[in-house]
This record gives C-alpha cells, structure tokens and sequence, in this order.
C-alpha cells in the first residue's frame, strides 16, 4: 500500500509530522480529516524520478542527521536516560522535519507504543533495516548497543557510498566539460570558419567535409534530435527499470574489465556491511537474508539473496544455494559456509565487511587512474580532428600561394 507524507495542525494550533498508508492520497486526506487535522502538506514518500539528484542529496543529510540521533540515543540510554527523556533532550532547541518525527515518535513511545513501531511508521527517515535492528535491541535488552552499531552502520555506508561518488564524479564532470567545448566549436566557431574557406572556391579536403556536414546536422537538426531523444531517453529508463532488462544489463556490466568488478565488490561490501549489524543485534541469518534482499539495487544479487534465503530456510547449506552465484566470489561462498559451520557468522561479516570496503577502496583507485587518461585521449582526439579538420584547407591553401 502506498506510504504518503504530510504535516498537519490540530485543533490547539500544534504542527506535527508523519506518515500514512492508503489506497489512495484522497483516501489519505480523508483519513486525516476524520481525525481533526488541518492538513499543510501531503505528498507521496517515493519523490519523482526527475528530482533523483535532489533525493541523493537529501537521502545523504538524512542519513547524517539519523546517525548523530542514534549515537545520542545510544549514549543518553547507557547513561540511564529513560527512551522518552532521551528523546525530549535530543529535540530540546532543535528544529526541522527530524526533530518533527522525534517529537512524534516520543509521543507514541510515551502513549506506550514500542520504540521500533513508532520509528516504523516514518519510512523516510528510518528504513526497515534500523527498525529491525532497533526491535532486536529492545527484545534483547541491548538497545543502546544496537543504536551504537546503527550509527557506526550509517556512517561505513555512506562513506562507501561517497567513495564510488567521488570516483565517477570527476570522469563525469570532464566529460560534460568536453562535450561542451565540442558542441561550442561545432555550433559557433566551426560554422563561421568554414563559411570564410568556402567563400574561396576551393574544394575542401575530405575530413573538412565531414566536419561541415555535422555542423550543419546540428545546427539544422539539433532541436528535432533533441526532441526525440527526450522521450526515447525516458521510455529506455522504463525499460531498464524491468527486472529482465536489469538482469540482461548487469550481465553484461559485469563482464566489463575494472568496472565489474568494481560494482560487484561494492554490492558485496555493502551486503556484508547490513547482515554484520543485524546478525549483531541478534536477528537470524534467514531473518537477515530476507531483511537486506529487498534493500539492494541489484537484481541479480536480490535474486540470489532470495533463493539463498529460501534453501537455508528449507534446512540446507549456503554453499550449494551459492554455487552458481554472478555476485558473490568463491571466497566469499567459502567464509559463509565456514562461518555457518562454526557459528561464527557475525564475526565472519564483520570481517568481511572490513575486507571489502577495502577492495572497494583499491577497486575505485584503479578504476579512476584506468578512466583519467582514457577520457583524456578520447577529448583530445575529438578537440584535435576538429582543429585538424580546420587547418587542411587552410594548409593547402598556403601550399597551392607557395
């Protein structure tokens, strides 16, 4: 059922913030009417593709935002502060849409609802990762621990994540660097000069040529192709959003030298980095498998994490369930199944997490000194034929006076 978000004022003039299941965003509306709520906002809690550069920004200062509450959480708890004075002196003097949500889950956990539950019910802020966790913290008794072990869980992964940003943002950045010099030159330069070599009857040699025909294409055609690849852009993003097609895709992406492997260590990295926080607080290892399944973008990895699921559920080993496995190395199959046999599972995460994130490091050195150069000889071969293809006819024109 579809999760919507909204800030309403009751009766008393007070603002709160939350969340709501329904059917509908009318259905929803309704909902909160019924209760006495003057509604301010009310928006679904997946935002739209067009804003996924925003999302990204905003999903990483949440993160950030969650982890100092949970390691203040963690700390005020083991000092004996109650869950609801705890929650009251972290939002004390505190403003925005977190401190909002606290408030709220304060005051369910004050009404007698259960800290997991009343976290449970903001899916923007706290995924089913940190409830889960939360949950087994609280039937264990252990639960500063588990939030201690959330924050540090906060932390690894964006610093995971930040690392693979880092690393394709330069190659990104000179490409559209690059290609607007070219479309510069092809649009404003290319056009003026070719007009002065043409005004002098001379045939223009064959690379010249070819250059004028793509200036003028883009500048007689640009707007009409530009219109076209719009919409053929987006009905390929929903085509790749199909599972097939994403299984097809990342095949094939796994197969290509240094970026496969890159991809397939940061999936591994970032599997390791979930099941050694839950595995932690308590949670079992099917109970684990099934909880990170759905987190991972991964089609193929999620495939595999719900069949493994399925076969050690059923009473197997992990080994066989993995044998065929396009994600997972031999190595790690290998440390899973030992730390199966030996009931050493979280310990063997927690190492395996340590290890990958980093080969992840090492992956992304070697990927960004392999692309550098590449794309530097690639805009410069591009800069250079244009400057070439600019140069012939004024070269033999100087030969032909000589």
């Amino acid at each position: 059922m579809p999760v919507f978000v909204y800030t309403v004022h009751d009766l008393g003039g007070k603002e709160s913030f939350g969340t709501i299941t329904a059917d509908t965003p009318a259905q929803g509306r309704e909902r909160l009417r019924e209760r006495g709520l003057r509604i301010q906002t009310f928006a679904s809690s997946r935002p739209s593709s067009a804003k996924s550069a925003w999302r990204i920004g905003l999903s990483r200062r949440r993160n950030e935002q969650v982890a100092e509450v949970a390691r203040y959480l963690a700390l005020l708890l083991r000092a004996g502060v109650t869950i609801t004075d705890a929650l009251e002196v972290i939002t004390r003097r505190r403003t925005g849409r977190l401190t909002l949500v606290l408030k709220n889950v304060r005051e369910s956990v004050a009404n007698g609802e259960a800290l997991a539950d009343a976290l449970a019910r903001h899916p923007l802020w706290f995924g089913p990762l940190f409830v889960s966790a939360v949950r087994m913290g609280q039937l264990s008794g252990n639960l500063d621990e588990a939030l201690t072990e959330l924050a540090e869980h906060l932390r690894a992964s964006q610093n995971l994540r930040n690392q693979i940003t880092a690393a394709l943002t330069y190659p990104l950045i000179v490409s559209v660097v690059g290609l607007g010099v070219v479309l510069f030159l092809m649009t404003f330069v290319i056009p003026q000069l070719l007009s002065v070599l043409e005004a002098s009857g001379r045939p223009l040699p064959a690379s010249t040529t070819f250059l004028k025909s793509l200036s003028d294409l883009i500048l007689n055609h640009g707007m009409l192709g530009l219109l076209i690849l719009i919409p053929l852009a987006g009905a390929s993003a929903a085509l790749v959003r199909r599972p097939a097609i994403r299984r097809m895709i990342e095949g094939v992406v796994f197969r290509i030298p240094t970026l496969g492997p890159l991809l397939q260590k940061s999936l591994v990295a970032h599997f390791a980095q979930h099941m050694s926080l839950l595995l932690k607080t308590g949670i079992s290892f099917v109970e684990a498998v099934q909880s990170v399944a759905p987190l991972t973008r991964s089609v193929l990895l999620s495939d595999e994490l719900t069949e493994l699921s399925r076969v050690v559920e059923s009473g197997s080993d992990i080994a066989p369930a993995l044998e065929n496995s396009r994600v997972f190395p031999p190595v790690v199959m290998h440390l899973m199944a030992v730390g199966q046999d030996s009931g050493e599972l979280p310990a063997m995460f927690a190492e395996l997490r340590l290890r990958y994130e980093a080969e992840v490091r090492l992956a992304i050195t070697r990927f960004t000194t392999m692309l550098e150069p590449l794309l530097i000889v690639v805009l410069a071969s591009a800069v250079g034929f244009v400057v070439f293809a600019c140069l012939m006819p004024i070269l033999e024109a100087t030969r032909a006076i000589a």
